[in-house]
């Protein structure tokens, strides 16, 4: 049998067990839902992904390196849109209101502005009191027919508390 010399034996294409591959990961899909802003939990409930796609060490790197490209090129993107929104000034580049959100929400505009905390005007707050006790004071000398100061408001008040009722009912005598 000379011509069957190296025919025979050894391993054929499809011959033995089948290996262990590990579960395949949709990247192009991966990518695409990254660069829409989807967030790492969004992708692997959305996702068809293997249960036991992303306990490879390797497999889980590149799962989260391909979010985080999809991130920064969707911030990116909406930069670019940004910017051609405002050269154009068609009312068809679309929508400011719906840019501007996305601006605050995507690129964090809104968290940049450093927030000025007031410090309590005292002097205002208590001309503005006193200006608005006078104003009651006249307005219930007009409905009782005599001379009522704000003091005497005051002291009603802490008497008989403040409930609406109370204010029209005449001081209690001790």
């Amino acid at each position: 049998m000379p011509g069957t010399k190296g025919r025979s034996g050894g391993r054929r294409p499809g011959s033995g067990r089948p290996g262990k591959a590990s579960p395949r990961i949709p990247w192009r899909r991966v990518s695409a839902a990254a660069r829409v802003g989807a967030t790492e939990e969004e992708i692997i409930r959305g996702l068809p992904l293997p249960p036991r796609a992303l306990e490879d060490p390797a497999q889980l790197t590149r799962f989260r390196d391909e979010v985080a490209s999809g991130h920064a090129l969707n911030r990116l993107d909406l930069r670019r849109l940004i910017r051609r929104r405002g050269l154009r000034g068609s009312p068809l580049a679309g929508s400011v209101n719906a840019l501007s959100l996305l601006a605050r929400n995507y690129l964090d505009w809104d968290s940049q502005i450093p927030v000025l905390e007031t410090v309590p005007d005292l002097q205002t707050a208590r001309e503005r009191l006193g200006n608005l006790l006078g104003r009651l004071a006249a307005t219930r000398s007009q409905i009782e027919g005599r001379t009522v100061t704000p003091l005497e408001l005051l002291w009603r008040e802490s008497e008989l508390g403040s409930s609406p009722a109370s204010g029209d009912a005449a001081p209690q005598e001790r």
